[in-house]
């Protein structure tokens, strides 16, 4: 299992069990628009940056709460890698 999906399964569980619990009609892809489809609200993503932060290590600068960061669970994987690798 590479980092990315690694990344993207930590990501998927934690979106599910915190957020999704009441909600089983919901497919959660790795491609699913979250805060399009409004699976999350602004409360819920600063949730997730908390979470982001402690399980990987990261800082998570205010200016990178932009939703291009956090709009799919692959787009939050990516952010996750080029924090972690400096690109």
């Amino acid at each position: 299992m590479t980092v990315t999906q690694n990344a993207n399964e930590t990501i998927k569980i934690f979106i599910h069990e915190q957020f999704l619990y009441d909600r089983p009609e919901v497919n959660l892809t790795p491609d699913l628009p979250l805060l399009e489809e409004r699976l999350m609200d602004s409360l819920q993503l600063m949730q997730l940056v908390a979470f982001l932060e402690e399980k990987f290590g990261l800082r998570i600068d205010i200016t990178d709460l932009v939703i291009e960061n956090f709009a799919s669970i692959n787009t939050i994987s990516a952010f996750i890698e080029k924090l972690k690798t400096g690109h």
